[in-house]
């Protein structure tokens, strides 16, 4: 029955806990409003951008024309391209990581097997030794 605490004790951890629920609520009523200023303030400078083009042929309009003639033909077989090779590179890395994630279990498991084993010289991602 040491661990009773008194009430002054209790009271004081009360309005601790009141006064750190407070912060907590009005933290996040500021945290809700910067984001909400945030989305407003995007929204009028969108607004006043697309004002200030109206009516106008600008560089943007030339920009829009130019990016509006590329053929599908053209740049499908690009992305097509790009898409694959990050797509090796991201396979490749992902094997890299598997292979030293299991290398230590993998290289236990060979010794109990063969103590007298050499070893290949590989890293433990597999790679050769520069």
């Amino acid at each position: 029955m040491a661990n009773r605490k008194t009430l002054a004790v209790l009271r004081a951890e009360i309005r601790s806990l009141r006064r750190s629920h407070w912060t907590h609520a009005a933290a996040s009523i500021l945290t809700t409003g910067l984001r909400a200023a945030a989305v407003v303030l995007v929204a009028r400078y969108l607004y006043l951008m697309v004002l200030a083009l109206a009516g106008d042929r600008t560089v943007a309009d030339i920009g829009i024309r130019v990016l509006g003639d590329f053929r599908i033909s053209a740049v499908l077989p690009m992305a097509v391209g790009i898409g694959g090779a990050f797509y090796g590179h991201r396979q490749r890395s992902l094997r890299k990581k598997t292979v030293e994630r299991l290398a230590s279990r993998i290289r236990e498991l060979e010794r109990q097997a063969d103590p007298a084993r050499s070893s290949s010289g590989l890293t433990s991602r597999g790679d050769t030794p520069s």
